[in-house]
């Protein structure tokens, strides 16, 4: 897709393996600074590639794969992918299956 960087597929990539997940994590995770992060979020949500995760006030670690605890409060914005980031990474990973990486 025009107009990614390998930063932004890093977190995108990132997000398909934690399914749910926020900023600060993402940092860490990905190794990408957090205020890189936000700004990275906030381009992927505009290009409607990631979405906000709405609803209660938990959060379970079955939902979100890299939380450490059973579950936990959400005083974060968590993202996940939106169907249309669904179907851009499975086409990244199908390109790179092709290419033999």
């Amino acid at each position: 897709m025009d107009g990614l960087t390998n930063k932004d597929i890093a977190v995108l990539m990132h997000l398909k393996r934690a399914n749910v997940d926020y900023g600060k994590s993402i940092a860490i995770n990905t190794g990408i600074p957090l205020e890189e992060v936000l700004q990275i979020l906030d381009k992927l949500e505009s290009m409607g590639l990631i979405e906000r995760v709405r609803g209660g006030k938990t959060l379970k670690r079955s939902v979100a794969k890299f939380k450490l605890s059973n579950e936990v409060r959400k005083h974060h914005v968590y993202y996940r992918l939106s169907r249309r980031g669904e179907l851009l990474v499975r086409s990244l990973r199908r390109g790179n299956k092709a290419q033999g990486t």
